[in-house]
């Protein structure tokens, strides 16, 4: 079914007519928001006040594409191929995680504790770059490296480095089995985002994430999900420089077990950050 015509008001009503019952109405009106901004430069105000108005066949074309892709559960931000994170930019596409509100959470809480230095930090899983080039451009100072194992992920990492004007050393690697050392007391900071979702919670996600992204950077297997966090941990008592300090993101379910890890392995200060949704979402140590 395609757009019956060129009029911006049709436009709209098609977008809620095919969409609706599939997602929720403020949802579908964020999508034809950011739509009508990405592809004709429109802010919402000017959408009604310019219903009548016609638009090209190319433009109608690229609507009629979005509606297809949304009925088909492909996230937003593929589609426009770009998302917000952290006041900035970042281009998404198929290999990489669409950054996501609680990763801002950590993001914010590790500019709060270290703007006030030149600190040395070390990402691990880039994804999307939107750690390390959060961290860059709001800690100006700061020396940023980060390591991913994908390297169609770097390559996206890159692109929004450019885009966003900061520099970052980027290394293609396995955190797992790695194919050269860290050096030891590098870094201030080794921050990471890894996979920790199990694979028996798939069946809890939604369509939008198992379809269309990345199951390298998702997935851990059931017997083993602190498996990353063990690892990093590992690469952190070599890395840090005394005083140093480790940061993740982490699986809800595995806050408590995660903080012993870290404990046992020797690590000070460890503490617990619940999210917005009072969750435990982020996990801090020093070294």
């Amino acid at each position: 079914m395609q757009i019956a015509s060129n009029k911006i008001k049709d436009v709209v009503r098609f977008f809620r007519e095919q969409l609706q019952g599939m997602y929720d109405a403020s949802e579908i009106e964020s999508f034809i928001g950011l739509c009508f901004e990405e592809y004709l430069g429109l802010k919402r105000v000017d959408i009604v006040i310019n219903g009548e108005r016609t638009i090209s066949e190319s433009d109608l074309l690229k609507f009629n594409f979005a509606i297809k892709d949304l009925k088909n559960e492909k996230p937003i931000q593929q589609i426009l191929g770009k998302a917000d994170f952290y006041g900035l930019k970042f281009y998404v596409n198929e290999h990489v995680l669409i950054p996501r509100p609680e990763t801002e959470e950590l993001v914010d809480l590790i500019i709060k504790e270290n703007k006030d230095f030149n600190p040395a930090i070390l990402d691990i899983g880039t994804g999307s770059g939107c750690i390390p080039i959060s961290l860059r451009k709001n800690i100006p100072n700061a020396m940023v490296s980060s390591i991913d194992v994908s390297e169609k992920a770097l390559e996206v990492a890159k692109k929004n480095a450019e885009w966003n004007q900061v520099e970052i050393n980027f290394i293609l690697d396995d955190i797992l089995n790695p194919s050269k050392e860290i050096a030891p007391n590098s870094f201030d900071i080794i921050v990471s985002n890894p996979p920790y979702i199990r694979i028996s919670e798939k069946e809890e996600m939604s369509n939008n994430v198992l379809k269309y992204e990345p199951h390298l950077a998702l997935f851990v297997y059931n017997d083993d999900p602190l498996l990353f966090y063990k690892k990093i941990a590992d690469v952190a008592l070599k890395g840090l420089k005394p005083q140093g300090k480790i940061y993740f993101e982490i699986n809800e379910n595995f806050g408590a077990e995660c903080k012993q890890m870290l404990e046992n392995k020797g690590f000070k200060n460890v503490v617990l950050v619940k999210d917005l949704s009072n969750k435990n979402r982020i996990l801090r140590g020093s070294f």
